[in-house]
Formats: C-alpha cells, structure tokens, sequence
C-alpha cells in the first residue's frame, strides 16, 4: 500500500473530512432503509396489507431522484456543511413521526418524505471533491460512497435485534426512533467539525441558483 493511500486510514487533514462525511452518508443510509428489517413487525402492529407494505417500499425511493436535483442545487449555494447537517436534522424529526405513526397514511407520508435523504450522496460527493486533488478524489470518493452504501446492510443487521431488546410489538417504533436520534446528535457533530473547503480554499458558488439548461 502506498504512503499516500495510507493517508486515508488518519483521521486528520482531508481524510478527517473524508470519514466524518462517510459516516453521514452511512447514517443517512440507515435512516433511509430503518423500516425494511421491521416490516413484519410494522405490519402486524398496524395490521397492513401486502399491498400497503409494498407502497411504503415504493414510497421511500419515490422523492430521491427529484431531491436529489434540488439538494444539489442547494449544496452549489449554501455549501455541503451546511446542507449535510441540515439533511440529517430534517430526516431525524420524520423518522420521528414515522415511528410514532398509527395509521397507513402517516406512515405512506413520512417514507415518501423520507425519500430525500438519499440526497446525502450528491452533498458528499461534492464536500470530497473540494477536498482532494484530482489523482486522490477518484478513490476518496470510492471510499466514501462504498462505506455510506453499507448503512442499509448495517440497519438490516442491527434494527431487529434493537427491535427485540425494546420488547414488545412496539419494538420496532424504539429502533427507529433511535436512529432518528443517531442522525440528529451527528447532525450537529458534522456541522461543528468540517468546513466546505481546505483553509485559504474558496468555494465557488453559482450566480443564481436553478436547474441546467437544455437547448
């Protein structure tokens, strides 16, 4: 392994944002995915049909292609230290109020909402990219998006045993509070301990913002 490729395993300089913006990524994923593994139980708490369950599977990616075009064209204003913070902030308050649903509306309502937190990727994506030099931003960005990938398989692995240490048939509704919970403390963790580009560094925003134009 090269020296500079074992610069990514520090936790200083553009590797510390590196981590700390996969780790959002990550948990944005978790976020995204935490009612997947606890479907059974959601149905049978709420008593929903086979029908209903694969509506709020449809509903939870429904909103990300669409926000992911406005969060990007957000992060080019505001900057993704910003955005990212407030993107886990948002999403922490609708797990809220998917976890505390008792209905299949409030529930189809907060995963279509849900949905835009896979905006997360495009925010990242570009926090890297004023990060590293074109020779490392390939690999850092690998690194960055293989590692937020795996936050569903970890709330695959994780949510249900959470579900069953809470008890109950309200299990489910505890463990996603808790990552709900998750997004909002490192919410402000992100904000307090990044910045949109390297000291001395300026970060170019657009004139106006709006959506590409095609002739």
């Amino acid at each position: 392994m090269s020296a500079s490729n074992l610069k990514f395993l520090s936790f200083s300089g553009n590797s510390r944002i590196l981590h700390l913006s996969w780790m959002a990524f990550f948990i944005s994923f978790v976020v995204w995915f935490n009612h997947a593994p606890l479907l059974v139980s959601i149905k049978e708490t709420l008593g929903l049909t086979d029908q209903q369950i694969k509506t709020l599977l449809i509903l939870n990616v429904a909103l990300t292609i669409p926000a992911r075009i406005v969060v990007g064209m957000l992060v080019d204003k505001y900057g993704p230290k910003i955005m990212y913070s407030l993107l886990l902030g948002i999403s922490s308050m609708l797990c809220f109020f998917f976890a505390i649903a008792d209905s299949f509306e409030q529930m189809a309502l907060a995963r279509f909402m849900l949905g835009f937190v896979g905006a997360g990727f495009v925010i990242g994506i570009r926090m890297i990219s004023e990060w590293f030099p074109a020779k490392q931003v390939g690999l850092a960005e690998g690194i960055y998006g293989g590692w937020g990938n795996f936050g569903s398989a970890a709330a695959a692995m994780s949510l249900p045993t959470i579900a069953l240490i809470f008890g109950g048939d309200e299990g489910w509704r505890y463990a996603v509070a808790l990552t709900g919970f998750i997004a909002l403390v490192y919410a402000f963790i992100y904000y307090n301990s990044v910045s949109d580009t390297p000291k001395g560094s300026t970060y170019f925003k657009p004139k106006k913002s709006g959506a590409m134009e095609v002739t």
